[in-house]
């Protein structure tokens, strides 16, 4: 499952919107928590929504993120002068596929700044650079490394390390000039030697704005997600009518944490696909790049191994066929219209596809 963690420094909002997110009514406010907490949040998708009422399943099952919300405490070193993250955080951090920053704007006296302060950009600078510092410290470390494991190693075996020693001092310089390992110049090759580094400026990572209720409706710069978690988290009582209601008096706009989710998947770059049948309508994600046999192993691992070929139609034919002569007869009048398509184990799985796998194990 792919894992996304909210990071953000304490009373920040960030186990709020978690709570937003899953409806998991994890405490807040001073007790900060020394654990992550884990839990689920659904995709919305209206691809999903359509398809379902069209084939009336006895179950609808939306894709899933794995969100993780990491301890804020950790995050006080260059913020207050504390120490900087602990190993166990870094590398709770190290194993999610994307970062969530979680910065507070809002103003609450009752909820001070730990830095006696509310600006939100200084936040976001002050995490940049813990990140950076603990990809830096990694960084020195395998240099010390590699500089006591040379002593004793052949010349011939030398050359990789000196290879790994240019890289890395490569990276350190671009850190060290204000950049991250997302936007270092590097080949593909290159990547996938310091993948097993896991570095955290390498993370994709979303900014999400964390607003009082008085600041809602308040224009946001271009691409910048805003929302108030505590109202996020607030509306998951009410029901969809009520909700509206309230947030058109608040005029803050609609579909705040789906947008929110809607861009993390974005950030991933995942792609969703679509099993359908009477039984189960279903969303998978995937990684842009995936082939069908990879698709068909998130179902099941069985899949996978005995694939045979993918019938394959768009998720917006297979429901204009379906309306024309019924859910029953949909795939049989996509093929008829040569809208259905059977695909091998070359495939890219493109985003909006509906599957059916065929296999034999």
């Amino acid at each position: 499952m792919t894992a996304i963690g909210l990071v953000g420094f304490e009373r920040s909002g960030k186990t709020t919107l978690f709570n937003a997110l899953t409806g998991a009514g994890r405490p807040t406010g001073f007790s900060a928590h020394l654990d992550p907490h884990e839990g689920v949040v659904a995709a919305a998708d209206a691809r999903l929504v359509q398809l379902s009422a069209l084939y009336e399943p006895r179950k609808t099952t939306p894709a899933v993120l794995d969100v993780v919300d990491l301890p804020g405490a950790g995050f006080s070193g260059v913020l207050g002068g504390g120490e900087p993250p602990s190993t166990a955080l870094l590398n709770q951090l190290s194993l999610l596929d994307a970062l969530v920053h979680v910065v507070r704007v809002f103003d609450n006296d009752a909820v001070p700044h730990p830095a006696e302060r509310i600006d939100p950009l200084a936040d976001v600078e002050a995490m940049q650079l813990e990140l950076t510092f603990a990809d830096l410290s990694l960084i020195e470390k395998r240099l010390e490394r590699i500089a006591d494991e040379t002593k004793s190693i052949k010349a011939a075996d030398r050359v990789a390390a000196d290879r790994e020693v240019d890289l890395l001092r490569r990276l350190q310089s671009h850190l060290g000039d204000g950049g991250t390992l997302r936007d270092a110049a590097l080949t593909e090759a290159e990547r996938l030697d310091i993948r097993h580094y896991r570095f955290l400026t390498e993370r994709p990572m979303l900014t999400i704005f964390n607003v009082g209720e008085d600041q809602l409706g308040q224009p946001a710069a271009d691409g910048q997600i805003t929302l108030s978690a505590k109202l996020e988290e607030d509306l998951r009582e009410f029901d969809a009518e009520e909700a509206a209601a309230y947030r058109a008096e608040l005029n803050s706009g609609a579909g705040a944490v789906e947008t929110a989710i809607q861009a993390t998947v974005n950030l991933l770059g995942l792609r969703t696909f679509f099993t359908v049948g009477p039984d189960e309508v279903r969303a998978w994600t995937i990684r842009a790049g995936d082939t069908a046999p990879q698709a068909a192993g998130r179902i099941h691992t069985d899949l996978e191994r005995g694939f045979i070929r993918a019938e394959v139609v768009r998720w917006d034919d297979l429901l204009e066929c379906g309306r024309d002569v019924g859910a029953s007869g949909a795939e049989a009048e996509a093929k008829k219209r040569a809208q259905s398509r059977t695909e091998g184990k070359d495939y890219e799985v493109q985003d909006g596809d509906v599957l059916h796998i065929l296999f034999n194990v």
